[in-house]
């Protein structure tokens, strides 16, 4: 984000002075008062002082060196910097939410120099503005309605269709012999008239002309038929196998980006892209592309017959196009705004179905059926109105263009009618001409919807390359193989943030041993499931690193260190297909028998083979067909397929009952001996066979021990125990009170006796 505003001549006259030629490291602006009213400050930060002007005056100026910290806070509708001196806190600045990421940036920055650090925040531009005009992008896109370039956009989509250039040339001869045949026909219509029908008493010696005449009409019919539907089976291809290289390569796009951007585009947005956008450009090509050119080639054809035949009717002709191709300019621009927001309505319905079918289990159990369908219809209802209002705007503008376009064929029919009645024009030609005025008035009509089509293309395809050209972090050039591993893996002082702006995870070292197992533990939010994204290379840490047998862990190749990694998470995901399929998912590659042999060792195999299909039974979407213990045990035998030498295991026995957490235990038991194990567990008790104990609070390393080391030292861990003791011994008193303790009862809950 943009942290270096440029001060204004007069602010700038003023502090120069103050700073006594001190850099300015960052310059913030800030827009309210200590009593709410809107204002034009900055706040200036340089290594020494912080620098608070408004209105081209100073008020306030405060050393770095007073200050013990530096708080950003949110009040009920705005924001506040607030210092921490030696004596009572007080605030430097005010703004509203729109600059609340900015000045928690700023408290990072601010907090670097209290400390004597130099700060590591970069200044860019604004991601929500446009970097030419400054003007904000369309929403929920980095996409500029002021300055986006429309012809860049189709010389574009032209380039990605490489690969279809034979298509389309091949299309151009096609179109070339359609537009002779459709001169010709009116030609033939001519002849007809003047040589064969207007000839009164002729008698019969004219009806093989006749015939001939007829026969050549309907020849000429015969062609055209012929060349549109070739023409149509080319365009099909063409445009097909362009909407096929476009989608592969945008999902592989998708696929190459950080988790951290997929997150922030929901499901329905980035769905819509690749398949509706897609298609969009698709029906453009196949559609209005391809027809733009044949509809050229007829234009510019019929355009010098008409010319060469009666340049005065011709100019008639032509009157009112001016003001069409004005009106045509001037309303593209709003047909482009509405596409936009009815296409942003279409991301929220589609995401809507999403996430409904996704979650349709939860919607079911509570009983939100209504709910949801009161949800669905009120998106439905916001689509049909813009796009009621879209296409309302469209049919009652384009109409009008349409109507001025052939206004002209007024004054034809009027002058050649004349010339007709004065025998200075042949009936035939009258007609052939007329033939060929509606060939061009209807060429034009078509170009006066043309906006409309170029609109819809220009603003998919803007969404398309939006994502094709997002920067994805370069994959090191002589990247480390990670064979041979031994799973040695230290984090050195490592700090990260989902928002940069935003630390979750803060200075963060541990030297782990080949091995060794980890357990995390702290309250919710303290950065556990973070410290494992970052080691899973989900994400990159803002500072420090992490190194795996002394190297960085960006330095080995991606695709070699996955293949030494195995994840438990806690909602473990299955894929449709067969049980066999989905322990394969891990290593595509592997034998049956390695699989057979994954899911004995996760105690799987003796449910699995008692399934109708054993290995090939299908478990449906997200595995709905198995219980959460089975799900949970394929996807311990996927992790250990690959033999991996780091393991990391999130929650993995949460979800499930007493028995089943037993069998679960006893297989990651077995898979973690001699690998390094990172294990985050809910019920404390699951981490009794862990090295190391590591105690997170608010992004720290608060605690660091053995479960008898951090009870003695009765910290925050013995806190977290002393709570669970207390939670379990009122669950097996409530189990007693209702009956079912004791022998032949159930006994303590699922959560089993604490740590000891």
């Amino acid at each position: 984000m943009q942290l270096n505003y440029p001060l204004p001549t007069e602010s700038a006259a003023v502090i120069e002075p103050v700073l006594s030629g001190e850099e300015i490291l960052y310059c913030l602006p800030y827009d309210l008062t200590a009593s709410g009213q809107f204002t034009e400050g900055f706040l200036v930060i340089t290594k020494t002082r912080l620098a608070v002007i408004n209105g081209g005056e100073i008020e306030r100026v405060v050393p770095v060196n007073s200050l013990d910290g530096i708080c950003c806070g949110e009040l009920n509708s705005s924001g506040m910097l607030e210092a921490n001196p030696t004596g009572d806190p007080f605030p430097i600045v005010f703004f509203t939410m729109e600059h609340m990421a900015r000045y928690s940036m700023a408290e990072r920055i601010i907090t670097d120099l209290i400390d004597g650090v130099q700060p590591r925040a970069v200044s860019t531009d604004d991601e929500k503005k446009c970097p030419n005009c400054g003007r904000p992008f369309i929403r929920n896109t980095r996409i500029c309605r002021h300055c986006s370039d429309r012809m860049g956009v189709l010389k574009r989509i032209w380039k990605v269709s490489r690969p279809c250039w034979g298509y389309y040339a091949l299309l151009l001869l096609i179109f070339w012999a359609n537009s002779g045949f459709m001169l010709y026909s009116p030609y033939v219509s001519k002849r007809l008239i003047d040589e064969v029908l207007t000839k009164f008493g002729a008698g019969s010696e004219l009806l093989p002309h006749l015939l001939w005449l007829v026969a050549l009409t309907g020849l000429c019919s015969l062609a055209t038929t012929i060349i549109g539907a070739l023409r149509e089976i080319v365009s099909a291809k063409a445009s097909n196998l362009f909407v096929r290289d476009l989608r592969n390569d945008i999902y592989k796009k998708v696929q190459s980006m950080p988790l951290g951007y997929i997150e922030e585009k929901n499901a329905g947005d980035l769905m819509h892209r690749i398949n509706g956008d897609t298609g969009r450009i698709q029906q453009f090509i196949q559609n209005v592309a391809v027809q733009a050119i044949n509809e050229i080639c007829l234009f510019i054809g019929v355009a010098i017959v008409v010319v060469s035949f009666n340049p005065m009717m011709a100019l008639l002709i032509l009157i009112p196009i001016p003001i069409a191709l004005f009106l045509i300019n001037r309303i593209s621009s709003s047909v482009r705004r509405r596409y936009h927001k009815q296409w942003r309505w279409m991301d929220k319905l589609t995401d809507a179905l999403n996430n409904v079918f996704n979650g349709i289990k939860v919607v079911k159990v509570f009983g939100q059926e209504e709910r949801e369908v009161k949800h669905f219809e009120s998106v439905a209802s916001s689509v049909r109105d813009i796009t009621c209002k879209t296409e309302q705007y469209v049919y009652t503008v384009f109409p009008i263009i349409r109507f001025l376009i052939g206004f002209g064929s007024y004054f034809v029919t009027m002058y050649g009618g004349a010339l007709v009645l004065g025998k200075q024009m042949e009936l035939g030609e009258l007609m052939q001409f007329s033939t060929y005025a509606g060939y061009l008035y209807s060429r034009l009509e078509w170009f006066s919807m043309l906006p409309r089509h170029i609109s819809q293309a220009i603003t998919s395809a803007q969404r398309v390359f939006e994502v094709m050209d997002e920067d994805v972090p370069p994959v090191p050039t002589a990247p480390l193989s990670a064979d041979g591993i031994e799973g040695y893996v230290d984090f050195n002082n490592v700090t990260f943030g989902y928002k940069s702006y935003k630390s979750v995870l803060k200075n963060i070292d541990l030297n782990v041993q080949k091995g060794e197992m980890i357990g995390l533990v702290g309250h919710s939010g303290a950065g556990k499931s973070t410290m494992i994204n970052l080691l899973m290379r989900l994400y990159k840490a803002d500072e420090g690193e992490i190194k795996l047998d002394g190297n960085s862990l960006e330095d080995y190749s991606i695709s070699d260190y996955k293949n030494n990694l195995g994840v438990v998470l806690q909602e473990s995901y299955l894929f449709s297909g067969s049980i066999l399929n989905n322990i394969r998912y891990a290593r595509p590659d592997a034998s049956d028998d390695e699989c057979i042999r994954a899911a004995k060792i996760a105690n799987a195999h003796e449910f699995i083979i008692n399934l109708p299909d054993g290995y090939d039974t299908y478990v449906g979407e997200k595995g709905q067909r198995l219980s959460g213990g089975e799900r949970q045990r394929i996807a311990i035998a996927r992790a250990v397929l690959s033999d991996p030498k780091i393991m990391i295991l999130d929650e993995a026995t949460a979800s499930v009952d007493t028995e089943t957490e037993q069998q679960i235990q006893e297989a990651l038991g077995r898979i973690i001996k001699g690998r390094t194990t990172f294990a985050i567990a809910h019920r404390l008790s699951t981490l009794k066979n862990a090295n190391r104990l590591v105690v997170l609070e608010e992004g720290r390393v608060a605690e660091v021990g053995s479960h008898n080391e951090l009870m003695e030292k009765d910290g925050i861990y013995a806190g977290l125990v002393r709570a669970q003791r207390t939670m379990t011994a009122l669950s097996v008193a409530i189990d007693d009170g209702g009956g079912r303790g004791g022998p032949g009862g159930r006994g303590p809950g699922r959560g089993g006796p604490p740590p000891r």
